[in-house]
């Protein structure tokens, strides 16, 4: 039953054929040791030779042997010890095997006003005071606000952090039959904008009557192009990922994700949407509901911590989310449903509230 339903779910989501327009630059050069993945605009770089030292290497070395770029070691030392050992952590890299889906993490939908909880209403900010100011009803977490209007050197260069793959469950009291949704990623744009470089974790789950599955998944994305899972890089609930997205121009986009639970490193390379270009005004660090048709039924998940989430631009400003805008994700009818709770200048936990609705 688990395998008819997965592929249930993958023939529901999967393209017949690559999205029109999926890439302004199919055909780029490319370095020795990179190759075209099986979609359009998509690359990734082999691992260096044994002995290789990313934590010694220069910037340029780390970039030809697809490494993400380092926090600056000496103004920001907790940062560069966090990029050090999942640097140390990535034992082997993968081939991506990718796969194009239908399933859409857009830019936030802002809410005008949030249903008041108990939940809520116990969440403490730097300040000591109730910091939850933004709804959106497609995003909760923490958004950093660069101030560009346009690509250049206010832009966000690389966002990062650590999460938890969580535990997918059912809303409560709803087991009905049907998916529920749920995805955590980091990335660059997306607020007051139109497109977003992102990558993360799915996480799904399935209930009707007696059976119940979980879905987990790697992706990346450029919206508005689809989510592209990559399928040969397994990640399970408890398992800890670290996520780097970055940039090269406005239409050439990274991501490198690690799971420290086995030590297994993706690397990827993917050009923008034909029409898209980044500007670099917000960092995010989100869970979300995705859309798939339309806006799905959130996965109650357990919490998620997210730690060491730090963003900088391209002139190397540090962001983190001490001064950053929380964002509460609502239902349809106007209920919280996931929440973050701010534990310091770069972690937060979020929240499900577990509703069905």
């Amino acid at each position: 039953m688990m395998k008819s339903l997965s592929s249930a779910l993958t023939a529901v989501l999967v393209l017949a054929a690559p999205l029109a327009g999926i890439s302004q630059n199919n055909h780029k050069q490319l370095q020795p040791n990179e190759h075209m993945l099986n979609l359009p605009g998509a690359t990734t770089i082999d691992a260096p030779a044994a002995g290789f030292d990313p934590l010694t290497a220069s910037d340029q070395d780390l970039a030809y042997h697809g490494f993400p770029p380092r926090p600056n070691q000496t103004t920001d030392p907790k940062a560069y010890a966090h990029w050090a050992k999942a640097m140390k952590a990535s034992k082997t890299r993968l081939m991506p095997k990718l796969e194009q889906t239908t399933i859409f993490h857009g830019p936030a939908k802002l809410s005008q006003a949030a249903t008041s909880t108990a939940a809520e209403s116990s969440l403490s900010g730097p300040t000591g005071t109730v910091k939850n100011d933004a709804t959106s009803s497609n995003w909760s977490g923490y958004v950093d606000f660069s101030g560009a209007t346009s690509y250049g050197s206010s832009s966000y260069y690389f966002v990062v952090n650590d999460m938890v793959v969580p535990y997918a469950e059912h809303p409560i009291g709803t087991c009905a039959g049907g998916w529920f949704w749920g995805s955590e990623w980091n990335g660059i744009d997306g607020w007051n904008s139109n497109d977003v470089l992102q990558a993360g974790v799915e996480f799904d789950s399935y209930c009707a009557v007696t059976t119940f599955e979980q879905y987990y998944s790697a992706w990346y994305e450029w919206y508005p192009n689809g989510e592209v899972r990559i399928n040969n890089f397994p990640f399970t609930g408890g398992d800890d990922v670290f996520v780097e997205v970055w940039h090269t121009s406005p239409t050439q986009g990274y991501a490198y994700m690690v799971n420290e639970n086995n030590n297994q490193v993706v690397e990827v390379g993917f050009t923008a949407p034909s029409g898209t270009s980044l500007v670099g005004n917000s960092a995010e660090w989100v869970v979300e509901r995705p859309s798939v048709g339309g806006l799905t039924t959130l996965t109650n998940y357990t919490e998620i911590p997210f730690w060491d989430a730090y963003a900088y631009t391209e002139a190397y400003s540090f962001y983190d989310i001490d001064g950053a805008t929380p964002v509460d994700m609502l239902d349809n009818s106007g209920n919280l449903i996931s929440y973050p709770e701010y534990v310091g200048s770069e972690a937060f936990v979020m929240h499900a509230t577990g509703s069905a609705y």
